[in-house]
């Protein structure tokens, strides 16, 4: 009896794997490729906000000028490499996204990264000027390598899983890590500075740029989409056409570019502040407004799931364009407090995401690119223009004056709005 239950148990096992055979692997592929791309979203927003926090976790932020100073000789001196470091990103920002479009975000990440490295070892290692002025042209074609092609390797992975709804809140996220490590990097580096030295700080900011190339090294390349130009001026052409032709593009393009230039009155700020607050108070003043910011960033992905990307950025800049014409017109001890809002983060997500939803496939970093070279053009024209208006008439006017640049930005953001129908179809909402 045992030996023909045993037989007949291995015919009826054996009959059951062949019908059920084709249906289990047929069940196991339709459960494997989504599972698998979500943890290639996961996984890469994971690794991305890694990045970004070490990437910006530079201990010697608020000392940069005196650091260079005392490397270099003079504040002109310094002055000057800060300058010749905005110059080179700005340089190198175009050619870098279209290295980005051509050969592929994780390689052009890792690029970056490494060249990022070779930066800080210059800064670590300079006795004099030549040393620091090649480190900050490092530093500015590393951040030209990011620029564009960082936030294209987020899209284009959440676009491959078919979750490009999601970008506002995996951006959000991933953009918040940058404010907590300018946060902790500015507290850190202070006590670094006053136990040590300058230098000491210097060198240990190395360290984070060396873990930002482990982990690029970790990213998987998304999926390429659309078939490339044959050479580089073709592409940047076709780049070109197809931000003049889409009206919406070019109109965000231009907010973009608007709302960049603004961040100049983050280097005069300061100047307003001290006149408020207690000299010992201005690092809690800029670490209050990381934290803020770092607010913003994390709830844009809700805000903007609920009332739209388009009316997301147009009553976020008419918020902080208020605000910060009520702190500078009517300046009270509580002034400080009004110029760091929580509109930014939520603003920066809604601008990035009507931007990748415009931007073409084969060419997403480098319109994102074309965009941060006019950005930066207009960065330095109103830093210039403010400086010489604060020279002449003060600092409330000089910074008045930048908001009455940003100010140009608000009819392009209503104009965005009233237009949101032409966008596509998911473009106003977002899942959580």
């Amino acid at each position: 009896m045992s030996a023909r239950h045993s037989s007949l148990l291995r015919v009826r096992v054996l009959v059951e794997r062949l019908i059920a055979a084709p249906f289990g692997r047929k069940s196991q592929r339709s459960w494997s490729a989504p599972h698998s791309a979500d943890q290639t979203v996961n996984r890469t927003v994971r690794l991305l906000s890694w990045f970004n926090f070490f990437g910006d976790f530079r201990m010697y932020g608020p000392i940069m000028v005196i650091y260079f100073a005392q490397v270099a000789g003079s504040y002109t001196a310094a002055a000057s490499l800060l300058a010749v470091k905005m110059l080179s990103s700005a340089a190198f920002e175009v050619p870098t996204g279209v290295l980005s479009d051509r050969l592929g975000r994780r390689g052009t990440m890792i690029a970056g990264a490494v060249v990022m490295v070779a930066a800080h070892l210059g800064y670590a290692g300079a006795s004099g000027y030549g040393l620091l002025l090649a480190a900050v042209v490092l530093e500015g074609l590393a951040t030209s390598l990011w620029s564009g092609n960082n936030e294209s390797l987020l899209y284009d992975t959440l676009l491959e899983a078919g979750r490009g709804e999601e970008f506002p809140r995996h951006s959000g996220r991933v953009n918040s890590m940058f404010q907590i490590a300018l946060a902790l990097a500015a507290a850190i580096g202070g006590v670094v500075a006053g136990a040590w030295s300058l230098r000491v700080v210097v060198v240990l900011s190395v360290v984070p740029q060396v873990l930002c190339g482990l982990i690029a090294l970790r990213v998987r390349e998304p999926r390429v989409h659309g078939p490339l130009e044959s050479n580089a001026l073709v592409h940047l052409g076709s780049a070109l056409r197809g931000i003049r032709r889409n009206p919406v593009l070019r109109r965000m393009t231009l907010v973009s570019a608007l709302r960049y230039s603004s961040e100049s009155a983050a280097q005069l700020s300061p100047v307003f502040v001290a006149v408020l607050w207690p000299l010992w108070a201005l690092g809690l003043w800029r670490t209050f407004g990381h934290g803020v910011a770092f607010v913003g960033f994390r709830v844009s992905g809700w805000v903007i799931g609920r009332v739209g990307a388009a009316r997301t950025l147009l009553f976020g800049e008419l918020f902080d364009n208020v605000a910060n014409f009520v702190a500078l017109v009517m300046p009270t001890v509580f002034s400080p407090v009004l110029l760091g809002s929580p509109a930014y983060g939520m603003s920066t997500i809604a601008q990035q995401t009507l931007l990748q939803r415009e931007f073409t496939d084969r060419e997403r970093a480098t319109m994102g690119s074309l965009a941060s070279l006019l950005g930066s053009v207009l960065y330095a024209l109103v830093a210039l223009g403010a400086g010489l208006v604060a020279d002449r008439w003060g600092i409330v006017p000089a910074l008045l004056a930048i908001q009455a640049v940003v100010l140009i930005a608000l009819p392009l953001a209503r104009w965005v709005h009233a237009h949101a129908s032409s966008l596509p179809a998911d473009a106003e909402t977002v899942t959580e």
